[in-house]
């Protein structure tokens, strides 16, 4: 049972700037040879728990086309080449909202292992809000952000308004570590 899977030959399905689908196939550690399974390369990314001194985190909302629907999110964003997490983290918080931080990256998440070689990585930052630059949103970020106690969070998550993964995997870390 603790044998890896052998990747044989991966053929490319479809490419795009932001993904990659493969049809790979395995032998199997029984030896046996695994045709046909899906496999999708994004970008590693960083999710945001940013928290000012009164207890007050980022909280985004936008409009998410995949399930038709305007989501509470925290801020995240893509993984440079170059940099680390909590570079990415830093430079998203500063795009996304104008605040600067500073802190430490906490734990890497695998949000689909099954099938997907993507990572997330929960990065901690606070921020002082008194301090801040302009937005630089990209052209397809449409997006609106509001400092929201942590307690409010906590009562939205149990109301099923926040119902996005990643902000529930951050706010377990914040809750637990």
């Amino acid at each position: 049972m603790d044998k890896k899977w052998k990747l044989i030959k991966a053929d490319p399905v479809f490419e795009s700037k932001w993904l990659t689908v493969e049809n790979r196939t395995y032998e199997l550690p029984d030896g046996k040879r695994g045709e046909n399974y899906v496999h999708v390369l994004r970008p590693d990314y960083v999710l945001i728990l940013a928290k000012d001194r009164q207890d007050r985190i980022v909280v985004e909302r936008q409009y998410r086309r995949g399930v038709d629907d305007f989501v509470y999110e925290l801020p995240a964003g893509w993984i440079d080449k170059g940099e680390t997490p909590l570079s990415a983290a830093v430079r998203e918080l500063k795009e996304e909202t104008g605040f600067v931080g500073s802190g430490e990256e906490k734990l890497t998440v695998y949000p689909e292992p099954a099938f997907m070689s993507m990572k997330a990585h929960i990065v901690f930052l606070e921020f002082d809000e008194t301090t801040m630059s302009e937005q630089n949103l990209s052209d397809d970020e449409h997006l609106k952000w509001e400092l929201i106690n942590i307690d409010k969070v906590k009562k939205m998550i149990k109301e099923k308004r926040i119902q996005d993964m990643g902000f529930l995997a951050a706010m377990s870390v914040y809750e637990n570590l």
